[in-house]
């Protein structure tokens, strides 16, 4: 039995470990190689820069686990994981605005979207520094709608109001339907339950 509960513990983990190494590769080779360094590549030369891709991933990772034991025997009394949660902090509703984005609003202007993910970043900086006592929900739970609202407003100006609206909402809704839905309530639930 102790074997077997040990092969399922190695098994879960090498699947994490496989599922990010191959997602560093994908995201180094075809989305930041291919697409901005070298259009011409051929397969081969991506598979390369793939595993050179991995292999930097790597070596970041144990420098940081480095960092991290250097910190945490040096000076006990830091506190590495408040700062990871806070340095997380910032950047956690704008994500949830990406996801929305992407399940709903996908005729809305990419680049509108890329500018207000990164202001949300500034925006949450800017909302702790003027409510501090705020609680982290209702600060994300503005935030999100806030983020919502700039990319929302100008397509629906830009093609006027019925129109506008339709196109806004038209695409998402014929791909994901009730699904959409549910996938916004599990992810306002999940939101509200671990945040």
């Amino acid at each position: 039995l102790k074997g077997i509960i040990l092969c399922s513990l190695f098994a879960s983990l090498m699947s994490s470990v496989d599922s990010i190494f191959h997602s560093v590769s994908t995201l180094w080779s075809v989305d930041i190689y291919k697409k901005y360094i070298n259009p011409g590549a051929t397969d081969s030369e991506m598979v390369s820069m793939g595993r050179k891709g991995i292999l930097g991933a790597l070596c970041t990772g144990l420098l940081f686990a480095y960092v991290v034991i250097y910190v945490k025997f040096e000076n006990p009394t830091f506190a590495l994981t408040h700062w990871f949660n806070e340095a997380s902090y910032y950047i956690k509703n704008g994500f949830v605005f990406l996801i929305v984005c992407a399940v709903f609003l996908t005729s809305a202007s990419k680049k509108l979207v890329l500018h207000t993910l990164i202001g949300s970043i500034g925006l949450t900086i800017l909302l702790k520094w003027l409510a501090p006592d705020m609680n982290y929900l209702n600060r994300s739970t503005l935030i999100i709608i806030a983020a919502i609202l700039v990319v929302a407003i100008p397509t629906i100006i830009q093609n006027g109001w019925p129109q506008g609206w339709r196109k806004l909402l038209n695409i998402s809704t014929k791909k994901v339907g009730v699904f959409g839905w549910l996938l916004l309530g599990s992810l306002v639930l999940c939101h509200v339950v671990f945040h």
